[in-house]
C-alpha cells in the first residue's frame, strides 16, 4: 500500500469528505478481513465492526493526550500494545511529544502497514514488535515512561487483557512515576465490573474517562522498582 494522498484521484478525495472512500482490502491470519480506508483527507484501517485507526482524530488516543498533557514532557519511552495505522503517534507528534515508541502488535500485516504508514511522516524513533501482547508483557525487561493498551478483536477487548496478570505485568514495565492507560468497550455490564475491580486492585489510584462509546482507564505507578 502506497500511503502518499498525491497518488489518489482528486474525485476520492472529495468523495471522501463526504463518506469513507474504501482503498483496499487485506487479510492476515489473525483478521480475515481489513479496509483501508480514506475519510476527510485521512487514512483510517477498519474490520467489518470496528475502526482501528483514524489518524489524529482517533478519539481515544486524543483522549489519552489530552488527559495526560502536564505529564507528556516527561515521557522518553513509550509502549503502544495494539497499533492500528499508529494513530497515537501521529496524535503525540502533533502535541509536539516525540519519544521513542515500542509497538507491539500481534498482526503482522497490521503492523507492516503501520510502519510502512508512519515512515512517511514521523520524526520518532520506532521499534516494532510483532508478537502476541500477552507473552511479551510476561517476559519485558524494559521499563517505560507511558504505555497505551489498545487491544481489540474488532470491538472487543480480549480477556487477557483485563486480568490481574497481565497488568500486573504492565505496571512493573513502568519507569517510577510512569502513566498506564488502557482503552475498553463495555459489551457486558458484569465483566464491566469485574475489570473496574480488577484494574483497581491493580491501579488504585486510576480515573477513567469517556470517549464516545469507549472508556479508557489511566493510573500512575508510584511503586518503587528493586
Amino acid at each position: 500500500m502506497d500511503f502518499d494522498l498525491e497518488k489518489i484521484p482528486n474525485y476520492k478525495k472529495a468523495i471522501s469528505y463526504l463518506r469513507p472512500v474504501w482503498l483496499n482490502n487485506k487479510t492476515s491470519d489473525v483478521n480475515p478481513h481489513l479496509e483501508l480506508l480514506l475519510y476527510k483527507g485521512r487514512f483510517q484501517l477498519a474490520t467489518r465492526d470496528a475502526l482501528y485507526s483514524d489518524g489524529e482524530y482517533y478519539t481515544p488516543g486524543l483522549a489519552v493526550i489530552k488527559c495526560l498533557k502536564p505529564f507528556l514532557p516527561q515521557v522518553k519511552s513509550m509502549l503502544i500494545l495494539g497499533v492500528g495505522l499508529g494513530s497515537t503517534v501521529q496524535i503525540m507528534e502533533k502535541a509536539g511529544f516525540f519519544p521513542r515508541f515500542t509497538l507491539v502488535e500481534l498482526d503482522k500485516v497490521i503492523l507492516k502497514l503501520a510502519v510502512e504508514f508512519l515512515s512517511k511522516s514521523t520524526k520518532a524513533v520506532l521499534e516494532p514488535i510483532c508478537e502476541d501482547a500477552e507473552v511479551f508483557m510476561a517476559g519485558n525487561k524494559t521499563r517505560h515512561d507511558l504505555i497505551f493498551i489498545d487491544i481489540f478483536d474488532s470491538r472487543t477487548v480480549p480477556d487477557f487483557v483485563t486480568t490481574q496478570d497481565f497488568l500486573t505485568h504492565c505496571k512493573h514495565s513502568l519507569n517510577p512515576g510512569g502513566r498506564v492507560a488502557l482503552n475498553y468497550i463495555i459489551n457486558d455490564e458484569d465483566k464491566w465490573k469485574e475489570t473496574l475491580k480488577t484494574f483497581s486492585k491493580v491501579f488504585p489510584d486510576s480515573e477513567i474517562l469517556e470517549a464516545d462509546i469507549n472508556r479508557i482507564f489511566i493510573s500512575a505507578a508510584h511503586q518503587t522498582h528493586q
